[in-house]
């Protein structure tokens, strides 16, 4: 009776919150769009370079090979194949556009256990390890750009300090006090190996990570040269940041809304960019990738959906 409890609290949280990150992406694109000239916004998508919209395609691709390449670094186990781990990159990619929440975060874990035959708590701590390797190569750059925003901001910042040390308190409590059992598999996971595998291929690893965030600026890139924007190294890379900022946030599926936003208004009052071209520029970085993982992942989806949904006995949760 009281998991049954538990699960419908779980529920209905998780109900609540889909509601209102849709609520907050209407709002977002309902202030992106208020505005809108769609007389300039076709004609925008009309003159796009589309050489280069095919090669932010291709980076993206590419993306998800060298995520897998650095995944089977991580297990460093021979038995696993970089062509399944690529499919649970895809999948998740997939959920992530179609559910709210980072639900697709959920769904390439079990893909990549029903694949793998390993361990729930053993590909999460693969990919605590890969979310902790992305965030000290990037996070330095994030604040460093976080300090140069205008002075204007400082009560903002300060806000956003106090809101993320209560969040990291939250997820302490939540982490020490309510995902006991949970938490030492995943603990027994990462001391039993997956740490000493990291320190036996780290010079992969991080080659294969620098490689990867190269691509997502390069797909940036193109998607500005595509529109014949002529932005500089250093406004193609801060709109990158601000984008893995925002996609990293739970909200509706896709970060629809949010992406926009918070892209245009970054564009427009950092960059001094015509608002028109912030906003197009953002429809269309946003799209591109969304429309490229909702396709392939679909194709898998119906592929493999029966082992993606598969909870069978030798599939059973360890």
């Amino acid at each position: 009776m009281e998991a049954r409890d538990s699960n419908s609290i779980l529920s209905q949280f998780l109900s609540v919150k889909s509601i209102v990150g849709l609520l907050i992406s209407f709002i977002c694109l309902y202030f992106v769009y208020i505005n809108f000239d769609s007389d300039n916004f076709i004609n925008e998508i009309l003159n796009l370079n589309y050489s280069y919209l095919f090669l932010s395609i291709f980076t993206l691709f590419l993306t998800l090979i060298i995520r897998a390449i650095r995944w089977k670094q991580i297990f460093n186990s021979e038995d696993i194949k970089i062509y399944d781990l690529y499919r649970s990159e895809v999948l998740g990619f997939w959920g992530n556009s179609v559910f709210p929440l980072k639900i697709g975060e959920l769904i390439k874990i079990h893909y990549a256990k029903v694949l793998t035959l390993k361990k729930y708590s053993l590909v999460l701590g693969t990919i605590i390890i890969e979310r902790l390797i992305d965030f000290f190569l990037i996070s330095p750059f994030i604040f460093l750009l976080y300090l140069f925003f205008p002075d204007n901001f400082i009560l903002d910042k300060i806000n956003f300090i106090v809101i993320m040390i209560l969040l990291i308190v939250a997820f302490f409590i939540l982490y020490k006090y309510f995902l006991h059992s949970f938490r030492e598999k995943v603990i027994r996971s990462i001391d039993g190996g997956l740490f000493k595998s990291f320190f036996k291929n780290k010079n992969l690893i991080l080659f294969s990570t620098c490689i990867l965030w190269a691509l997502i600026f390069l797909d940036v890139y193109f998607i500005q040269a595509a529109m014949s924007l002529k932005l500089n190294f250093f406004e193609c890379f801060s709109i990158m940041l601000v984008g893995t900022i925002i996609y990293i946030i739970p909200s509706s599926p896709g970060t629809f809304g949010t992406f926009h936003l918070a892209i245009q208004e970054f564009m427009v009052n950092f960059l001094d960019k015509p608002e028109m071209a912030s906003k197009t520029f953002a429809f269309i970085l946003h799209a591109h990738s969304y429309i490229f993982f909702i396709g392939l992942g679909t194709y898998y989806f119906i592929k493999d959906s029966k082992k993606i949904l598969s909870f069978r006995k030798s599939n059973e949760i360890h």
